[in-house]
């Protein structure tokens, strides 16, 4: 049965409060901030066996889930964002992603994301267990965090199916039955996040040049790591590891042989900083791991190398 929500009977800031509190209770961690001197907003909500379904409408907003989120059970959740009206931007994993109405985007319910939706706006949104898709493919994870065209003739079949669920849901007082629906959803969804030709995935060889490329240019930074330089790129940890081993290596082991490789140049080019300072400029944030490691990859301590280069 369908929950209906709305702010048009309060006054002045109980509107705004009144929608922060419900919005927060639907969804842990969410905030919203006004981008209008006025505020009004509604939502409906019902669930579709395993799919938690919301229809928010609202004057212009930016929405952000700041907290992981905790307390459900099962595993990581997925949640779909479909544009009915009105246009705005997505920030996810490093990446701003522009929406208009018909696109969709898919978040991971667990991490940091913002909609800073600048004008009148109604969305669609199911929030879901990764599992509800089965034995997902290898490419789901490089779909979140991706504008879904409007233009592709599989996101207009699932915008219109969402469409008429609610519809037929509205028209029935008891809502409508668990009854394969969300089975028909979750294939859809995966035939609408399917890389086409047109929208082909980087190739293994591409991404590692990438990465790469941001490990050269952030050597001294000591947050560097696989899993920062995989959200930096807009892929999945894992899809970026795998293009590491397809040519042999690590990326872990990557970044650590580069960071040696420049401090064995600072020790011979650069005689008046310190070893330390060395350590640090590599973005080693520990002087003593930094020696060890240099003894193992070279053989010599970094005094001991410096001394004899």
């Amino acid at each position: 049965m369908i929950e209906h929500f709305s702010t048009r009977s309060l006054t002045g800031a109980d509107k705004l409060s009144y929608w922060r509190g419900l919005m927060a209770k639907t969804y842990a961690g969410l905030s919203t901030d006004p981008l209008s001197p006025h505020f009004e907003a509604t939502v409906s909500r019902w669930k579709m066996g395993g799919i938690a379904m919301t229809r928010p409408r609202a004057t212009p907003v930016s929405v952000e889930r700041r907290l992981v989120e905790a307390g459900h059970s099962g595993g990581p959740r997925l949640k779909l964002h479909v544009i009915r009206q009105g246009e705005g931007r997505a920030i996810h994993r490093r990446r701003e992603i522009p929406v208009r109405a018909g696109d969709m985007v898919l978040c991971a319910s667990e991490e940091v994301y913002r909609f800073d939706l600048a004008s009148d706006h109604e969305l669609v949104v199911a929030e879901f267990d990764r599992a509800v898709l089965g034995a997902a493919p290898h490419w789901l994870d490089d779909a979140v965090a991706t504008r879904i065209p409007r233009e592709a003739p599989s996101t207009r079949l699932l915008h219109d199916f969402l469409l008429s669920l609610w519809r037929e849901c509205e028209a029935s007082p008891l809502g409508l039955p668990d009854d394969g629906y969300d089975a028909v959803f979750c294939s859809l969804l995966l035939a609408s996040l399917r890389p086409t030709d047109h929208m082909a995935l980087p190739s293994r060889h591409g991404l590692l040049e990438r990465a790469r490329a941001i490990v050269a240019a952030r050597l001294a930074d000591a947050t560097l790591s696989p899993a920062t330089i995989a959200a930096e790129m807009g892929v999945s940890l894992r899809r970026l590891q795998a293009a590491a081993a397809a040519q042999g290596v690590t990326l872990g082991g990557y970044i650590n042989e580069r960071r040696l490789a420049l401090a064995a140049q600072k020790l011979t080019l650069e005689p008046q900083r310190s070893i330390t300072q060395i350590a640090f400029d590599c973005g080693f944030s520990d002087s003593s791991y930094f020696s060890r490691r240099f003894q193992e990859h070279f053989g010599q301590t970094p005094r001991q190398y410096r001394a004899m280069h």
